[in-house]
């Protein structure tokens, strides 16, 4: 009996040395895992990409020293590094650096300039809140140097993919899949002036999508853009050279002896647009289409639109073909906003979009695109050939 009791004080002993009871020793242990601590690691998406670009272009109103049309051909990169973190459930702040200069609608930076380093820059930073939680329905608030809140055709009237505006928007949806309404907003600053009323955007978009099937989709909808404060106003150019982008334009101020230009009208863009999606051949194709016209504008006033993409390069060795006609008048839009490819960027041209990309694997795509356009079209006279091939090799992360 005294043996039995010292070796039952001997494992009190240990169990005590190990931080448990005998009774703990004995006890049945729980099967579920421990939960792990999460650390920052976990809150933060990092993500990136890389594009390689050969380009060759055709610009008929350019000619070299002797007066003759010339082809430029030049090779370019793009890299993008971005972060997202998640601060709650609810709230999300995202950064992004990405290459290029101070152009809104460009990232790309030519090579062959001695080896000279590439200059990185801000092209977001912003903080996007759910106000709905786990609501089927959304509605996400942003603020700050932001994504494009709007609904954006595969090729656009108004807006460069590349752009980042700024200020605070929203994006909502209600519904199901049968039918669904789709709301969003903008309140954005373009220029602020020290001296002067700023260059503003206030903007509103509605859309109705409905799943006609489960294999077709139609989304049907109009944009406002009222841009305020443009009309007299020096033109914003990045460039420094008094470039409007297509733009009419008077008299503008005078500083250090050189005459500006100013926009000669306001702009309020207003875009109705519709895209159906459906499957051929078991590839899906969208066919979409713009309207726009400015309601400021007393003449070269109209955009149009029209394109289609059949299939889908997403996973290892799937592809997609494009094609897509725009017509956009001088005063249509603001032209430092709208893609900076065809023909050279801004308004004032019209012309064919060709394209085709092949997924090589799953995160390295190569892409084909041809501009065939002409450029100056509000003057007969001086209307010219306008075309551009690019070749992309795009890796991302």
């Amino acid at each position: 009996m005294k043996q039995v009791r010292t070796s039952v004080a001997r494992m009190a002993v240990v169990a005590g040395m190990l931080g448990t009871s005998v009774a703990q020793t004995n006890a049945p242990q729980s099967s579920a895992p421990s939960a792990e601590k999460k650390t920052w690691a976990d809150a933060i998406k990092v993500k990136g990409d890389l594009r390689y670009r050969y380009e060759s272009i055709n610009d008929d109103s350019k000619r070299n020293a002797n007066n003759d049309t010339y082809t430029r051909q030049r090779d370019r990169i793009r890299a993008r590094l971005g972060a997202e973190a998640i601060v709650n459930d609810d709230l999300k702040v995202g950064m992004e650096l990405s290459t290029g200069q101070a152009d809104p609608v460009s990232g790309n930076q030519s090579l062959g300039d001695g080896f000279g380093k590439k200059e990185f820059r801000l092209s977001l930073a912003y903080m996007e809140y759910n106000c709905l939680g786990k609501n089927p329905n959304e509605l996400r608030v942003f603020a700050g140097k932001m994504k494009n809140p709007f609904l954006l055709m595969v090729d656009d009237l108004v807006w460069d993919h590349d752009l980042t505006p700024e200020g605070l928007a929203f994006k909502s949806r209600w519904g199901g899949e049968l039918a669904s309404l789709l709301v969003n907003g903008g309140f954005l600053w373009a220029q602020e002036r020290a001296d002067k009323s700023d260059l503003m955007l206030y903007a509103g978009q509605t859309a109705l999508r409905f799943g006609l099937n489960p294999k077709i989709t139609l989304t049907v909808g109009a944009s406002y853009y009222g841009f305020q404060n443009m009309e007299g106003y020096d033109v914003v150019d990045w460039e420094s050279k008094n470039n409007s982008y297509g733009n009419s334009t008077v008299k503008g101020s005078v500083h250090g002896g050189v005459t500006n230009k100013a926009w000669a009208t306001e702009f309020t863009p207003v875009v109705y647009f519709a895209q159906v999606d459906f499957g051929i051949a078991g590839q899906p194709l969208s066919l979409y289409a713009q309207e726009l016209v400015n309601v400021d504008a007393d003449k070269y006033d109209a955009g149009h639109l029209y394109g289609m993409t059949f299939g889908k390069a997403k996973d290892p060795r799937s592809w997609e073909i494009g094609y897509s006609y725009v017509e956009l008048e001088k005063d249509a839009t603001v032209g430092m906003f709208t893609d900076s490819d065809r023909w050279g960027g801004g308004t004032d041209g019209k012309g064919h979009r060709l394209s085709a990309k092949y997924q090589i694997f799953k995160n390295l795509q190569a892409g084909i695109t041809y501009f065939l356009d002409e450029k100056k079209i509000s003057d007969p006279g001086k209307e010219t050939d306008y075309d551009r091939l690019q070749i992309d090799l795009a890796a991302s992360f």
